[in-house]
């Protein structure tokens, strides 16, 4: 009877994944190894780093169910859950509400933010629009920070464009705070900066009148320069 109470098989089996385990910290600077510390797997833990690893290295939610994934990781620990792509993409969209949630928090300390934006078709000819905030911080840092990344439905007209810029900044509360915005040198663009110049005169909160609110990409304009000088030669 006495030895139920302390049979450490017993005891296992009951814990199960709650039973510490001893393990062996990182060597000191001298060269001399510390103390037995304790260890319990956090499931909760290791869904959240492999959820930021799927969002850095852009890896397929998928890839959490492939045999030898799980085989890697139960030869790291045996303990380890295995989990579908579904309860994967859930955890990331949890880490981007609330990494969300920071940085809207954090906009309340900022001033002046400057936008720069562009238009992308991929491949299947769906249309993409990228929207980033250029801001200093209050340590006097430069920061930028991509707030929106969206579908575009066509036509990409000037007041399409303008529509979802305007729309972005209004979910993250910073439609108050724009000082210029940066667009490649096309016809719909300047369409776009119009009806949002318009829009934020009305507020009366754009620097010098809104003289310096739209500015043109550099890179494009050199861009277009150089293919007219190339194709000027080309039969050359």
């Amino acid at each position: 009877g006495r030895h139920l109470n302390v049979c450490m098989v017993r005891l296992a089996k009951i814990s199960g994944t709650n039973q510490k385990v001893l393990s062996f910290p990182s060597v000191d600077p001298e060269g001399k190894l510390n103390s037995l510390t304790s260890f319990k797997y956090d499931r909760e833990k290791v869904r959240e780093i492999l959820a930021k690893m799927i969002i850095v290295h852009e890896y397929p939610f998928r890839m959490v169910e492939h045999p030898f994934f799980v085989m890697y990781s139960r030869s790291l620990n045996p303990r380890f859950e295995p989990m579908s792509r579904v309860t994967i993409r859930a955890d990331c969209m949890k880490i981007y509400a609330l990494e969300r949630k920071k940085l809207m928090a954090f906009f309340t300390s900022v001033r002046t933010i400057s936008l720069t934006s562009d238009l992308w078709t991929s491949n299947q000819t769906v249309g993409y629009m990228t929207i980033t905030a250029h801001f200093v911080d209050p340590d006097w840092k430069l920061q930028k920070k991509v707030i929106n990344f969206c579908h575009i439905p066509p036509p990409h007209t000037g007041l399409m464009i303008s529509d979802s810029i305007f729309t972005c900044l209004n979910q993250w509360g910073i439609e108050n705070k724009i000082s210029t915005i940066t667009l490649d040198n096309a016809s719909s663009n300047d369409s776009a900066a119009r009806h949002l110049k318009d829009s934020f005169s009305l507020k009366g909160n754009l620097h010098f009148g809104g003289k310096i609110f739209h500015v043109r990409c550099c890179a494009h304009v050199l861009n277009l320069m150089v293919q007219d000088g190339l194709s000027m030669i080309g039969d050359i």
